[in-house]
């Protein structure tokens, strides 16, 4: 296994640790975002078996998260553990790209979970103002009015 391979590995580990999750508990966390999602239960495994997974992606020779998990350890990392949301330099998201980088994660992959991220972030306080017709996922705020 490389270096690279071995320190991705390590930073979910210390990411995981870091926020005082167990495996089963990071498993709970996952499926539990992926409820709030819209995913069907049926799309994640079992508890045992996202804490499998967690597990490979933390061992010595770790396999990469496929991009539905991927995103779910983003939007788990993405807050901060008091909820608030923290996507920049030196938070837990950006340490999660890092790891994923490692990990042999493409940079166009990364870009669009990031982006997807940020757009998540963004729509609650956006929706307002953002252009009905468009898709959600690429809303942009629309330009201001001037009032006639």
């Amino acid at each position: 296994m490389s270096d690279d391979r071995a320190t991705g590995a390590a930073t979910l580990k210390a990411l995981r640790r870091r926020r005082g999750l167990s495996l089963a508990e990071t498993a709970r966390a996952l499926i539990a975002i992926a409820g709030q999602l819209g995913r069907p239960r049926t799309s994640l495994p079992s508890v045992a078996g996202l804490q499998r997974s967690v597990a490979r992606w933390e061992a010595p020779a770790p396999t990469r998260p496929d991009a539905r998990h991927q995103l779910l350890l983003a939007h788990l990392y993405a807050r901060t553990p008091t909820g608030s949301i923290a996507l920049g330099a030196g938070s837990d998201f950006s340490e999660l790209l890092d790891a994923l980088a490692h990990l042999g994660e493409g940079s166009a992959q990364l870009a669009e979970l990031r982006s997807m991220l940020v757009a998540a972030a963004c729509w609650p306080c956006c929706r307002r103002v953002c252009r009905p017709d468009w898709p959600q996922r690429w809303r942009t705020p629309r330009a201001p009015t001037r009032p006639s």
